[in-house]
């Protein structure tokens, strides 16, 4: 009896390979949305550095013209 591959060939790509490239996907999407959500989170770290440093620069210019009144 001769042996017939292409049963054999579809057995092994049904049970390993095509599993491995859809949970392949299914990583890589999870990875995207995390890299998203990362950089998201960065973004607003930024922009509450920026409103930090625009409070700290109206702090300034309040001392500043409390000074210049000081000195006039």
């Amino acid at each position: 009896m001769e042996l017939i591959p292409i049963p054999y060939f579809g057995m092994i790509m049904g049970l390993f390979v095509a599993p491995a490239i859809t949970f392949g996907f299914i990583l890589l999407i999870k990875k995207q949305k995390n890299d998203v959500e990362k950089l998201r989170y960065k973004k607003e770290i930024l922009e509450l550095e920026i409103r930090k440093e625009e409070a700290h620069i109206k702090l300034i210019q309040e001392e500043n013209k409390k000074y210049d009144r000081i000195i006039e």
